[in-house]
């Protein structure tokens, strides 16, 4: 990927790319999240950032990962149709972030948009990356990219209300068309690799976004320009993001021959098989709610990892066994723990204790 920086120092490109990391409560509720980039330079340079800089401490404790809007083409400012197209990578695997990306264009462009982008799987890296040079550096191709913390989808999937992959994927998908929107684009039509069942997911996508055309489906990545173009951007950075990870935790030692990430590719799994802490297990590289290291960390032995036992859980058990002790007279009597009812108040009622003939 070739970056012409020239006209935005590399401090601003970070101070930027810092500003597309989201800690509040939702990414929509933050100004400067997906806000689009000035120019190609800026867009360059901030995405350079993005793919090989650290994180902010506080996205990987409790944020949300980037999302990248790039400089928006004056043809596509002028369109009153644009057409979208969204895939993503790294779904599937238990390292690192997943990947969506959005690539669009004025439908009166369609015959200079270049012909060689396909599912980005089908293509060699060294293909891919030159698609993306040329995506990077056309006058009429914008693209976006959201990119997910393994430390986010870790968190959103073992909360004690699960928030699913699909749900993940869709509400990224929508956060980037929305994001189009806030910006000016007339999005008319928009093409979307399914995740999930095809119709439900089209409904969903036109409840949300009704002046919107949606085709979903399977493999559309290699059927729709669009699409493909947005595989090649997910991929494409995906793999950067793989490449340069920055371990917040420093540790040295820890091996980068992991090889795709997904739990099939022998690599990965000899990577993960070796635990790189006896406390904390692994690195937020990890996906812990990935089954895989579920299972490694829960059947490791005393001599690999450490056995917790928190507080927390000690007050819970003690709490349990005394709520069951108190009984459900406790439950009647309104203790401090449990106030009664306003029926048994206003009407004075008292707990019996015994019975009498």
């Amino acid at each position: 990927m070739t970056t012409d920086d020239s006209s935005i120092s590399t401090q601003m490109a970070k101070d930027l790319a810092d500003s597309l990391y989201s800690c509040e409560k939702h990414p929509l509720f933050s100004p400067k999240y997906g806000a689009p980039m000035t120019n190609k330079a800026e867009t360059k340079a901030v995405l350079n950032a993005l793919l090989n800089g650290i994180r902010p401490a506080s996205a990987n404790v409790a944020g949300y990962g980037p999302l990248l809007l790039s400089d928006i083409p004056d043809s596509a400012k002028e369109s009153k149709v644009v057409v979208v197209g969204v895939d993503e990578a790294g779904r599937g695997s238990v390292l690192g972030p997943m990947v969506y990306g959005a690539a669009y264009w004025s439908a009166s462009v369609e015959e200079k948009i270049p012909k060689g982008f396909n599912d980005s799987k089908q293509l060699t890296e060294q293909t891919r990356d030159k698609l993306f040079d040329q995506l990077l550096d056309h006058e009429d191709i914008g693209f976006c990219m959201r990119s997910l913390l393994p430390s986010e989808i870790s968190r959103n999937m073992l909360r004690s209300k699960p928030y699913n992959l699909n749900e993940m994927s869709h509400d990224s998908t929508m956060l980037m068309i929305r994001k189009l929107l806030d910006a000016g684009l007339k999005v008319k039509k928009a093409f979307i690799d399914t995740v999930g069942n095809a119709y439900t997911y089209r409904r969903k996508l036109e409840g949300q976004f009704p002046g919107i055309e949606f085709v979903v489906e399977s493999k559309a990545d290699a059927k729709y320009a669009s699409c493909s173009a947005a595989s090649v951007v997910a991929k494409v950075s995906r793999d950067k993001f793989m490449s340069g990870w920055k371990f917040t935790d420093e540790l040295q030692d820890v091996s980068r021959d992991f090889g795709s990430g997904y739990p099939s590719d022998p690599k990965c799994k000899a990577w993960f098989e070796k635990l790189q802490d006896p406390l904390f297990g692994y690195n937020d590289f990890v996906r812990f709610s990935w089954a895989p290291i579920k299972k490694k960390i829960a059947e490791s032995d005393e001599e690999a990892a450490v056995n917790v036992l928190f507080q927390a859980d000690l007050d819970d058990d003690e709490n349990d066994l005394k709520q069951e002790q108190q009984g459900m007279s406790s439950f009647l009597s309104g203790s401090k723990k449990h106030k009664r009812a306003r029926y048994f108040e206003q009407r004075t009622l008292s707990v019996v204790t015994s019975l009498s003939s």
